[in-house]
């Protein structure tokens, strides 16, 4: 991303894509860096978690992915695509389940992932 108004504009792009998908559930927004010189596209987002006595608890979490000749808006938004279903599930029901949320509501899947790594 060359300049200010190019990053605001995907900014606005990828929180209407989001918005979307996960209506609500992300705020994105880019944050500059000094050290890299570089913005970063950032979408703050909560998980949900019984941390203490069984309490619901949200955990602030954040996808960030470097601004560069590199970045790609389909990989940024496919992380979140990829979790909607567990980003969209109640609180309850997220801090329920306690598999990866990638695979959330996709019972076929479970145990994929290891399975494949033994």
């Amino acid at each position: 991303m060359k300049n200010q108004d190019q990053v605001m504009q995907e900014v606005k792009k990828v929180q209407t894509l989001l918005d979307a998908v996960v209506p609500g559930k992300v705020k994105v927004e880019a944050e500059w860096c000094d050290e890299s010189r570089a913005y970063y596209m950032v979408g703050h987002f909560n998980q949900w978690y019984n941390v203490i006595a069984n309490r619901l608890t949200a955990i602030d979490s954040s996808k960030t992915e470097k601004m560069d000749r590199y970045y790609s808006t389909e990989v940024f938004t496919a992380f979140f695509k990829q979790r909607a279903a567990y980003m969209m599930a109640s609180p309850e029901e997220q801090a329920a389940y306690e598999g990866h949320p990638a695979l959330y509501g996709k019972p076929q899947m479970e145990g994929f992932l290891a399975k494949d790594n033994q």
